[in-house]
């Protein structure tokens, strides 16, 4: 545990939120590290001479800001400080070296592999642009959508993306389909829809990273609920339903981000049956749905009037299209192009006429295809390195879950592992509220660009975890 004791002699306003304050600067400076466990409420409170209450809302505040997570039985830790985008998103350094290296070729061994990111597996898809854009560029249609043009998008876009969507089960009329710029934007676009500041959400306890970044925006509440190995509990869904003020839920029952879980269909069953007793309105996100080889059944399909179903084409086909598709009910579509316009006016067209042509002509049917082989032989290779460790990767899944032997902690076998060379994302990136979660790691197996590389990053992993935590980290846990 850390004997930090905040300087608050700068700091106006309430202790509490003072409290908050400072440790948002300490963690800013590097005076707190990611991992570290904070004093308790009672010893933090003898300090700094304030009352248990003033330390238990300053930690509440800090948590609420994404500064540290509680772990029941456990104590409190620093999550990852500011700029812990980076291991979610590449940054503008991480960009140049990609270009570089696609330049130059692999990377010089030794350098750092990122098995961070959820990106599709590369699977020769660049050789597709320049046909089409040139084909594009020599069409009479190109001056027309250079305009403005509507919010949902072109009419014909709107027609091939509602054909796209029975490909998931999903039945939609086109005018009830809204474009987007991509699935983060399609989430944005549903809570703005459906939500007021200070409403309450419900998610799985372990989530999609980019989920509490909209819920903070948009001043909601975003409560996690206890999962398996197929995602939500129907019966913790219906507790935290109890516990009151909660009008929606998002959910992502087909590859959920982090743990790959597949919901079966009864369980998809008991979920919809929750959130109509209890009057919830169902986010349901697809992301991944279209690489299974197998078909489930949509929440859409069994709860058409409360479920607002999203996908994209970023994980399927090329995350540069920046295009994805959202349907809801028709009682819906009028808020949902408002909030669209409101957010960024329109879909790119350039880029949703592109899509459309390769919905139409096969392209996209063939790039899945090419998708679902790459991923196939990715999650062999990784099973078959660190099968031993038991890591979760359902089929057909571009990434896995992995549990950590004991003594490790998932931000401490993370930071081991990018002192290594390997970068993998710690559950505490993921978890939502303060429920104590299983550590694990999550491990992405698109971002390499060959299996040599992956392989290479997966051996390192591995390890990691045969050699144990040194004696420095031994002393820390």
């Amino acid at each position: 545990m850390t004997k930090w004791q905040p300087d608050l002699a700068a700091l106006s306003g309430p202790r509490y939120v003072a409290i908050a304050e400072a440790l948002a600067r300490d963690i800013d400076a590097g005076r707190l590290k990611a991992g570290e466990r904070l004093p308790t409420h009672r010893d933090l409170a003898w300090t700094l001479g304030v009352t248990i209450g003033t330390v238990s809302r300053a930690y509440a505040e800090a948590e609420r800001r994404g500064l540290i997570n509680g772990e029941v039985g456990r104590g409190t830790f620093v999550r990852l400080p500011h700029g812990h985008e980076r291991l979610l998103l590449p940054s503008d350094e991480d960009a140049a070296e990609a270009g570089a290296n696609e330049a130059g070729g692999r990377k010089a061994a030794g350098g750092e592999i990122r098995l961070n990111f959820a990106f599709p597996p590369p699977c020769g898809e660049d050789r597709y642009f320049g046909p089409a854009l040139k084909a594009l560029a020599d069409d009479p249609i190109l001056p027309s959508l250079f305009q403005y043009l509507p919010h949902s998008g072109l009419p014909r876009h709107r027609a091939i993306g509602a054909a796209w969507l029975k490909r998931s089960g999903v039945e939609v009329e086109p005018r009830d389909l809204v474009l987007t710029a991509g699935a983060q934007n399609a989430i944005a676009v549903c809570l703005a829809s459906v939500t007021q500041p200070g409403d309450r959400v419900l998610c799985a306890q372990l989530e999609y990273a980019g989920l509490p970044a909209l819920a903070r925006h948009y001043g909601l509440r975003l409560d996690g609920v206890a999962i398996d190995e197929e995602g939500i509990l129907p019966d913790a869904l219906e507790t935290a339903c109890h516990s009151g003020g909660a009008k929606v839920l998002y959910c992502v029952p087909t590859y959920q981000n982090p743990t790959t879980g597949i919901m079966s269909e009864a369980r998809r069953r008991e979920i919809v049956a929750v959130a109509e007793r209890n009057g919830l309105t169902i986010i349901e996100d697809d992301i991944f749905g279209l690489l299974s080889e197998e078909t489930h059944t949509p929440l859409k399909a069994l709860a058409p009037e409360r479920t607002v179903f999203l996908t994209s084409l970023s994980k399927i086909i090329a995350p540069a299209l920046r295009i994805g598709y959202l349907a809801g009910p028709r009682a819906l579509t009028d808020r949902l192009a408002t909030a669209m316009r409101a957010i960024c006016w329109m879909a790119v067209p350039l880029t949703a006429e592109l899509a459309s042509r390769w919905i139409e002509d096969g392209t996209a049917d063939e790039i899945l295809a090419a998708r679902r082989r790459e991923a196939a032989a990715r999650r062999a290779l990784a099973l078959g390195i660190l099968g031993r460790w038991t890591p979760q990767a359902s089929p057909g899944a571009v990434m896995l879950w992995l549990p950590l032997p004991e003594p490790w902690r998932s931000s401490d076998f993370a930071a081991e592992a990018q002192r290594r060379g390997v970068v993998v994302t710690p559950a505490e990136v993921c978890a939502v509220g303060r429920h104590t979660v299983a550590h694990a790691v999550k491990v992405s197996l698109g971002p390499p660009r060959d299996r040599a590389e992956l392989e290479e990053g997966l051996r390192r992993i591995a390890a990691v975890l045969e050699d144990g935590p040194s004696d420095a980290f031994a002393d820390a846990l």
